[in-house]
């Protein structure tokens, strides 16, 4: 095992994982895994009010409308049989 200090948070790393592809298994302590929460749940609250600060009404109605038409098409798609 390899031992790291990221963010102040002591966190090991599986060597054999690391050689494969994909992402090293990782272990965090509780108190690293207790602040990333926190950091999350802080961004998480203020997210949406945030993005959307700066758009247009008229913005905000043209990605609802592409949002919808791509829900549709999804929907359109796995009721289409499979010839």
């Amino acid at each position: 095992m390899i031992s790291c200090d990221w963010l102040g948070a002591f966190a090991t790393i599986d060597p054999a994982m690391a050689k494969r592809k994909g992402r090293p298994e990782m272990h965090f302590s509780a108190e690293a895994l207790q602040y990333f929460r926190d950091m999350g749940r802080k961004g998480g609250k203020a997210g949406g009010k945030l993005r959307w600060k700066g758009v247009s009404a008229e913005e905000r109605s043209a990605h609802a409308k592409r949002a919808v038409a791509a829900r549709e098409a999804k929907r359109a798609a796995k009721k289409k049989p499979k010839q």
